[in-house]
């Protein structure tokens, strides 16, 4: 159930470059209350006949083009009468291109699409999807454990109607080099202060080996901003005092306790990886890709070298030690196939489709009850579990325009952390960049 390493990779590249911010502009500015409970299944007509006939589009990133085909095949799609065209997504611009100029024309180039939480908040207020909630199966949402409940109604509602379900739940975790900890004789960082006191343990600059490392490249900071705005208590996008107690903690990590390197300023995933698996650092977070990355290592690669630990607590409380991401389908409107669009979106995220799709890739994998049963404790399932019942995993940060507010911190926190201007000033541009974007 595991994924190939390197597609996995051009992923999180693809994350990077998603580039909606030329659309961003267009969008609503006001976002979707908050609630504890399930989104409303509402009642509609009665379903479309059993079968059909025709070719259903589905375009989807690079690295699932194989899986998804596999899933059709195996989980037997062809039962409902329809055939799949499975189609690689293009990246940023082009794609939001397509999109724009098919709904003009009432003729969209694909039936379903699956997408990203960083373009799900723009296009769905740009009115490209369809509503999704009429499809949904009485007691659908019972099978959602809370967390993701809550995701679903901040990331994948607008104005009360569901444009998105997800089929991928990534929450970023805490490794640590379980071999290098014995041989110290001291156990994984439990809290902030404790990330800190590693640097006087691991540390050895003369030899480029550091206590921690991150991704913090431009384009990657803003989400290590948000997991760690996120422990202290808050939303990075309030530009609040949580957002400067996080970037004064990181600027003191790397400037005065020695412990998170202050290269990684200059480094994406992939890098910030590759020192990992090449003996230069002792704890990081990352994304579940990197489960795939280490064990590719062959030669490198043990169980003690990769563990998985809870992550660190910080002034926030255990709720807030992370959050999870991730991606979801929606059926686009003026789609060529819409019974089909239909019949292809019903399939994916049927409750006992949902738990056979894990199986086959990691890609599926999801914290709905059913799902967890099926996999039981394989690969990553076992980490999400323990996640999950450790109650550490939160709701992401969200922002209306989130990739435009998010190149903003991105920017001003930057410039702090390369000592180019002073926290004050920090928290003042991301301020007034707050208040320009709306809330």
């Amino acid at each position: 159930m595991t994924k190939n390493p390197q597609t996995h990779l051009s992923r999180r590249d693809f994350l990077k470059t998603a580039g909606v911010v030329s659309l961003a502009g267009t969008v609503a500015s006001c976002a979707p209350a908050k609630s504890t409970q399930a989104p409303e299944v509402k009642p509609t007509e009665a379903p479309a006949p059993a079968k059909g006939s025709g070719e259903v589009i589905i375009t989807v990133g690079g690295w699932a083009e194989a899986s998804t085909k596999e899933v059709a095949d195996k989980l037997g799609f062809k039962d409902t009468g329809y055939t799949i065209n499975v189609q690689v997504r293009p990246g940023g611009p082009e794609l939001t291109s397509m999109l724009t100029a098919g709904i003009a024309s009432g003729k969209s180039p694909y039936d379903v699409i699956d997408f990203e939480d960083e373009v799900a908040i723009t296009y769905s207020r740009s009115g490209f999807f369809e509503a999704l909630d009429g499809l949904l199966e009485p007691g659908f949402w019972d099978d959602f454990p809370q967390m993701m409940i809550d995701m679903a109604k901040l990331w994948d509602q607008y104005e009360g109607k569901t444009f998105r379900i997800h089929h991928n739940f990534e929450a970023q975790y805490s490794w640590y080099r379980k071999d290098w900890f014995d041989a110290k004789g001291i156990k994984p960082p439990t809290t902030w202060d404790e990330v800190a006191a590693l640097g006087k343990v691991f540390t050895d600059e003369a030899k480029s080996v550091w206590a921690v490392e991150e991704g913090m490249l431009t384009g990657y900071l803003a989400v290590f901003l948000g997991y760690l705005t996120k422990q202290a208590g808050g939303n990075p996008f309030d530009a609040d005092d949580k957002l400067k107690t996080t970037l004064e903690y990181i600027y003191k990590l790397m400037y005065e306790d020695k412990t998170l390197n202050p290269a990684c300023l200059q480094k994406n995933y992939d890098q910030q990886n590759a020192d990992y698996t090449e003996d230069k650092v002792a704890y990081h977070r990352q994304w579940p890709f990197f489960y795939d990355v280490a064990r590719a290592k062959k030669d490198w690669f043990n169980e003690d070298k990769a563990v998985i630990c809870l992550p660190p607590v910080g002034p926030g409380g255990k709720q807030n030690s992370t959050y999870a991401a991730g991606w979801g389908y929606g059926i686009l409107k003026s789609a060529p196939n819409a019974e089909g669009a239909k019949a292809l979106l019903k399939f994916l995220v049927d409750k006992k489709n949902a738990g056979e799709m894990a199986k086959i890739n990691t890609w599926y994998l999801i914290n709905r009850k059913s799902v967890m049963e099926a996999v039981g404790e394989q690969g990553m399932a076992k980490y999400l579990k323990m996640y999950s019942d450790a109650g550490v995993i939160g709701t992401r940060p969200f922002h209306p325009k989130f990739v435009e507010a998010s190149t903003k911190i991105d920017e001003s926190a930057t410039a702090y952390l390369t000592k180019q201007i002073s926290i004050d000033q920090a928290m003042q541009q991301v301020q007034d960049a707050m208040k320009t974007l709306g809330s």
